[in-house]
């Protein structure tokens, strides 16, 4: 009897390098990688609620042109000046988790940054804000996502807003705030609506999970991408609660739910392909929570593969899958060898 020979999995590669926190992942229409790098914090710091606090200017937009055959690259920044603020050392930062782009003449930011009382000469405007550059130039605000938050509170569970993933559907652009727990839609003239409210996760761990006079988990959205028809894709951390993370397809027109996937952890990326198989990206997942890439085929069984503290995925038209690596790392890494913050090819060939 001959044995059938399987082929080993492919091996992830490297695409860029020295990325100072890289979180969402977008293609534009020609196929350039964006990449949200949430920077490095700042020079001016201060003592927040007891922890130090550091803020800048060091967040970025950037971009690898022919994504599929690049490797070991250091990416373009092609919009700087961008609000930053993390801890000494500048792991972990807050700032620029989302960008999206259609072309780099209409690059959309989301923005999470407080600077602390008493920092002065930083551009404090982008705080809260849809921001929109192109590239080479400075960003402008577009609207105002905390305010929004705090007149509506569409989710109704009090004002809280983290403007955390956007995607430009070329007539609006839709932001999901995590801590509201919701998608907006802003039009061309930054007026804002509500998309999609997302439900609670309740079920097992979240069932004991006091939260808000009942016992749920919040959704918490973090991703935004378009599925293989061009609805929305959106991942949903589910309050870290392991097997409460959550990626959900909306239709594209009323935001209503077509279908969800359940059973993740922290989920910080989510993407599909042209055949319809899901690509999950769990912060904390696996064995040893260091994080992993869970696929997820149309039909069979989930396949995991092992990836530090991933973030923002993204799928092209030929299928290859862009993941954003150690994502919570300066480009500096962390002391050991490969601990920087980076971009990871593959193919559904690496599980």
């Amino acid at each position: 009897m001959i044995t059938p020979a399987f082929a080993a999995p492919l091996a992830p590669v490297t695409v860029a390098k020295q990325l100072d926190n890289p979180r969402q992942l977008g293609l534009t229409t020609d196929g350039t990688l964006i990449i949200a790098e949430s920077g490095t914090g700042g020079d001016d710091c201060a003592v927040v609620d007891g922890d130090e606090v550091c803020v800048g200017t060091t967040a970025a937009v950037s971009v690898v042109r022919r994504p599929s055959k690049a490797e070991n690259v250091l990416a373009e920044r092609v919009v700087t000046g961008l609000l930053s603020e993390s801890g000494p050392g500048g792991f972990g930062a807050t700032g620029n988790d989302g960008a999206s782009a259609r072309t780099l003449d209409r690059i959309f930011v989301a923005k999470d940054v407080d600077v602390p009382d008493g920092i002065t000469g930083l551009p404090e405007e982008q705080e809260g804000k849809l921001l929109r550059a192109a590239a080479g130039r400075p960003p402008a605000v577009v609207a105002d996502i905390r305010a929004f938050e705090t007149a509506n509170d569409p989710d109704g569970q009090g004002v809280e807003s983290n403007p955390y993933a956007v995607l430009d559907l070329g007539d609006r652009v839709l932001v999901a705030d995590a801590a509201g727990n919701d998608i907006l839609a802003v039009d061309d003239r930054g007026r804002i609506s509500v998309f999609a409210v997302l439900p609670h996760v309740t079920g097992g761990a979240c069932d004991s999970r006091p939260n808000q006079g009942g016992s749920f988990c919040d959704p918490v959205p973090t991703s935004l991408t378009l599925s293989r028809d061009g609805d929305i894709i959106v991942g949903g951390l589910g309050s870290l609660v392991p097997g409460a993370g959550r990626v959900w397809e909306l239709d594209r027109r009323t935001g209503a739910i077509q279908q969800t996937w359940t059973g993740f952890t922290g989920v910080t990326g989510a993407a599909q392909d042209q055949a319809g198989n899901l690509y999950v990206s769990e912060l904390f997942g696996g064995a040893n929570r260091t994080g992993q890439l869970v696929f997820v085929p149309k039909n069979g069984a989930r396949v995991v593969l092992s990836v530090p503290a991933p973030a923002g995925v993204v799928v092209d038209q030929p299928g290859n899958v862009y993941v954003a690596v150690n994502s919570m790392s300066p480009g500096t890494g962390t002391g050991t060898p490969g601990s920087d913050g980076q971009v990871w090819r593959l193919t559904k060939r690496s599980f």
